[in-house]
Formats: structure tokens, sequence, C-alpha cells
């Protein structure tokens, strides 16, 4: 083999001369990557007559882990991973300018894992045998490998280092997720308590402003808790829906939903409620300060369970079918606090909540619940429904 350090350097060099000389300057600096050592050309120019080059096709096996460690690969181009062979994990991958298999070689113990390559890999094969000839001769070569080794090792640490933090970051998440959803599942249960106790005798007696006030207050007093616990949990505006992307889609879905649900609402109003035979369709006398202020309550309730409550449950559950079972989840859970109302409302509540819990995770977006929340929720009580549905 020419060494390149006889080479031409001039308008006369051949073809093959001009690419054993590329070749010989890639594998100078492929193998000074990521070291600050100072080598003379002359020396990597020797120690690349040691070497031979090699070639991998993506999901070559290099090596099995229990084989005789007898080489080193100095990767010039494509990646390599090296992985445990019993768990399939992965426990690098290793890249242009990296030495794979270097520990073994220099130690002469068998590979601790097996390596392949995950792309077409290009590069040079180091042989112990010759790695040991060449140093015999010029010890500085060790020098050379360990500080590329020490190079590799501080940037896997550097690695390890950022993926331990993110798990202890994911751990102390979903901690406080459930946390924040058992502290959610026994507000529900003071509420409903509260309401079968507290509403349930003002309703007796016909207190249906002081039923109004008391719900808004229990709801702005769980919705405080809440906000304290997101900022806990670290969930952000954008988990619980509030932002601006999709949001014209959002609320169109949002509308365009509603119209049927009015449409059935008018044909049906009459045919399952008799009582309201003979009454106007909308009833003026129904415009109250509740039906003005509902965008409000209809944006809090939404927030409770959609942002908050379902975005818990599909964060804590497991599987591919967790947004679903979020819906259905959270959707049943909030229905049971209508029960103190009548069952019909909760029934309404149930199929109504995963509709928007679908609209809800369809565009990540709360603004189209809202909208079809206060739309649906102000018709009902336009046209008579929501009384009868209070009543039982």
């Amino acid at each position: 083999m020419i060494s390149a350090s006889i080479l031409v350097r001039g308008p006369y060099m051949t073809i093959a001369q001009t690419d054993l000389l590329r070749e010989s300057q890639e594998f100078s600096e492929k193998l000074l990557k990521h070291t600050t050592i100072r080598v003379s050309e002359t020396y990597l120019e020797d120690f690349r007559q040691h070497v031979g080059t090699v070639r991998y096709s993506a999901g070559e096996t290099i090596f099995n882990q229990g084989d005789d460690s007898s080489f080193a690969v100095l990767i010039a181009s494509g990646e390599i991973e090296v992985f445990a062979p019993d768990s399939g994990d992965t426990l690098s991958v290793a890249g242009d300018g990296a030495l794979i298999g270097e520990l073994g070689m220099i130690s002469g113990d068998p590979r601790s894992a097996s390596a392949r390559a995950l792309s077409p890999v290009r590069g040079w094969v180091i042989e112990r045998s010759d790695y040991r000839e060449f140093l015999s001769d010029r010890p500085e070569l060790a020098t050379l490998f360990f500080r590329k080794i020490y190079a590799q090792l501080s940037a896997s640490y550097g690695k390890l280092r950022e993926q331990y933090v993110a798990l202890e970051d994911a751990d102390r998440r979903y901690h406080a997720l459930a946390f924040m959803f058992v502290t959610i599942v026994l507000m529900v249960n003071v509420y409903a308590l509260v309401n079968g106790m507290i509403l349930g005798s003002l309703k007796a007696n016909h207190q249906d402003a002081m039923i109004f006030w008391t719900s808004r207050a229990m709801e702005l007093w769980g919705g405080f808790i809440l906000w304290g616990l997101t900022v806990r949990c670290g969930l952000t505006r954008h988990d619980m829906g509030i932002r601006r992307a999709n949001l014209g889609r959002s609320i169109a879905m949002g509308v365009l939903i509603s119209l049927p649900a009015l449409a059935a609402m008018a044909h049906f109003r009459t045919q399952l409620y008799p009582q309201l035979a003979g009454t106007p369709l909308v009833d003026p006398a129904q415009l109250t300060l509740s039906v003005y202020t509902y965008i409000l309550v209809a944006a809090l309730q939404e927030w409770i369970c959609r942002g908050v409550f379902l975005t818990s449950i599909a964060k804590l559950m497991p599987g591919r079918m967790r947004p679903a079972a979020a819906v259905v989840i959270s959707s049943l859970v909030f229905s049971t606090l209508h029960l103190h109302y009548s069952s019909s409302l909760a029934v309404v509540a149930l199929v109504t909540g995963i509709v928007w819990g679908a609209l809800f995770l369809a565009y990540r977006n709360l603004a189209g619940p809202v909208v079809s929340h206060f739309i649906l929720g102000n018709a009902a009580t336009l046209m008579g429904i929501w009384a009868i549905w209070q009543g039982g």
C-alpha cells in the first residue's frame, strides 16, 4: 500500500493517489474527532497503514455479545447501534467519528453487548494485533485512544444525565397528576354530597336564585383549587385546550354539532314533554341573568371537565385507547353530578359530555365545547326543557 506521506501533491497526481490521500485525510479527521489532542500528520498516516476499510449494510451484525474482542471500528459515515441482546434495549447509538468495540479490543475481554448497523456504514477496522504492534513502537497511540474513549464516555454520560433528569421530571409529573386525579374525585364527591343535601333543600323551597349562586360559588371554589394543582402538575394551558391553534375550526365544529341537536330539541320537545304543548318554542320570560352569564359557566365547567379532568386521565392511563377511555370516564363522572336534578339530565350530560370530549380531543381546543355547551344549555332553558329536567 502506498503511504500518503510520499504521494505527489500536485497536478500530476493519479486518480488512485488522490482517492488515497482523501481517505487518509478523512481517517485522520475521524480519529481525532471529539478530542483536542494534536498528532503529527506523518504519525497518523503511518497508523492508517495498519487499518483496513470496511462497509456494513443496514441491519448487518457487526459483533455479538460474548464474541472475542478482536477489533474496533472507526465510523466514517452511518450509525451503529450497541444493544443488549437479551432485552433488546438500546445502550447507545454511535455515528460519525465514533469508535465502536475499542474497550474490548484494548482489554481483551469478550464483547459485553452486541452491535449492528442502523444504516449503511462506512469506516475502518482496527485489528487488535495491528493496534498492539503499532503501539509497541509508538506508545503515544494509547494517549490518542484514551483521549477519544474519554470524550465518548463523557458524551454518553451527558446523554444519560439528560435522560435521567427527564425521567425524574416525568415521574414527578406522574405522581402530581395522580394526586390531582384523586383530589378531583374527592371534590366531585363533595360537590355531589352538597348538591344532594343543600341544593335539594333549596329546590324543595323553590329557591332558584340561591341554587344558581350556590352552584356558581362551588364551581369557582373548585376552579381555584384545580388551577393551583395544574400549576403543580406542570399542565400547560395548551395541554388544557386554552390556545389559539385550531380556534376557528373548533368553534365552527361546536356550532355545527349544535345545529342538529337544536333541531331535535325543537322537534321532539312536546312529544317528550306533553306539558309544554301550547307554550311558545322560545319563552322570552326565561331570559334571566343565568342565560347571559352562562358563557362563563360553560367555560368554567368545560375547563374543569375536559381541560383538567379528561386531560389528567388521558395522561395517566396506558394504552392506545386511553383518549377514548378518558372521554367516557370523565363524562360518566360528571353526569353523576346531575343526578340530584333528574336521571334525564344525567343522561343528557353523559351524551353531550362524550360529544364534547371527542370534539376537545379532535382539536385540542376548549372553544368548540364551550360554544356548543353555551348554545345547547341556553336553548334548553329558553324552550322550557331545563325547568322540567330540574324538577325531575
